[in-house]
């Protein structure tokens, strides 16, 4: 499903929930959809993700977007091609050789800080657009839709959910159940609920089945 048809039919089965006084922020299901969005695939491991960042003049700690378990980091070499790099775990004594060199051309090796938080060493002494590609466990975050270069684009009703589409449903209960929450509706509360649990069960299931899974 796109963003305009989750949209028509969170308002089908909520229909008491939009469009009324009580409902005066023209952007609060957009941040609904959003917002529910990022907690199904960080409950599941359902989406993996693929982002760019820019390697600039004498940075040496990055954090990836979006992408909260780093699979796959790999740089951008003078031949414009992608390859993958060294990686360390920030305790290993190798890295204190190469945290100490001057900046050079492209990092020699890549050092795990954490779930999405990496450092490069030596840091680059030029910046190098989309220099850097991490792939991972992710959120879809604010932006579902880039364009080849690596570049966000702005949603808009035709943006196409990037979650599975075994989890389009289980988006849409999810966003309803929060919604009865806000609205104090604690009947239509318990009733969405359970349907979205019952979808975020199948889309866990279908994360395990397909070697999604985070290990």
């Amino acid at each position: 499903m796109n963003l305009g048809q989750i949209k028509r039919n969170v308002r089908m089965l909520g229909r008491n929930y939009f469009g009324t006084d009580a409902d005066r922020d023209p952007f609060g299901l957009d941040y609904l959809i959003i917002e529910q969005a990022n907690q199904i695939a960080r409950q599941t491991d359902c989406l993996v993700g693929r982002r760019f960042l820019d390697l600039t003049v004498s940075v040496k700690d990055y954090c990836a977007p979006d992408i909260y378990r780093i699979k796959v980091i790999k740089i951008l070499d003078t031949n414009n091609e992608y390859q993958k790099v060294r990686v360390f775990d920030y305790q290993d004594q190798y890295i204190d050789y190469w945290r100490n060199q001057p900046d050079d051309q492209r990092p020699e090796i890549v050092v795990l800080r954490g779930m999405n938080n990496i450092s490069v060493y030596p840091a680059t002494n030029a910046t190098i657009n989309n220099g850097l590609l991490l792939e991972g466990y992710a959120q879809p975050g604010d932006n579902w839709a880039y364009d080849s270069a690596g570049n966000a684009l702005p949603n808009t009703d035709a943006t196409e959910c990037p979650l599975p589409e075994v989890a389009h449903d289980c988006l849409v209960y999810a966003v309803l159940q929060a919604r009865s929450m806000q609205m104090g509706d604690m009947n239509g509360y318990q009733i969405f609920k359970n349907e979205y649990i019952d979808r975020l069960s199948m889309v866990d299931n279908y994360a395990s089945t397909y070697g999604r899974r985070a290990k």
